[in-house]
């Protein structure tokens, strides 16, 4: 089985990387990265060199997987389906009052969407 990792190169992204990692491990389970932040097709070599260090100190091996969709929530929710995902993991962050009102963020599309359990996690823990 595999735990997603909605990962954004952000605190949130980060989070919810450290929260997957564990997540997986708990599982005994692969994990699976799939890049939700500006432009999602692609991470920067300094971006991909961290993430590769992270999952190998912590014993699991690096996938990352891409979508021609546009839209990142729908390629998170594509994929979860394509390979039978177990839980997505995805990051939150603290939004104002008029950032809760807006609606089409892709937390809130994965959350509302996804045919699987998704754990949200808050980057900015209180």
């Amino acid at each position: 089985m595999t735990v997603l990792v909605a990962y954004a190169s952000a605190p949130e992204g980060r989070e919810a990387l450290t929260e997957g990692i564990n997540e997986a491990h708990r599982r005994k389970s692969n994990l699976l990265i799939v890049n939700i932040g500006r432009g999602h097709h692609d991470l920067d070599e300094q971006e991909l060199r961290a993430l590769e260090s992270q999952l190998t100190e912590s014993g699991l091996g690096l996938i990352i997987e891409s979508s021609i969709l546009a839209d990142p929530g729908d390629a998170v929710i594509q994929i979860a389906q394509d390979r039978n995902v177990e839980v997505i993991v995805v990051g939150l962050r603290h939004r104002s009052m008029v950032g809760k009102l807006i609606l089409g963020s892709t937390v809130q599309r994965i959350l509302l969407d996804a045919t699987c359990p998704v754990l949200a996690v808050r980057a900015d823990k209180l």
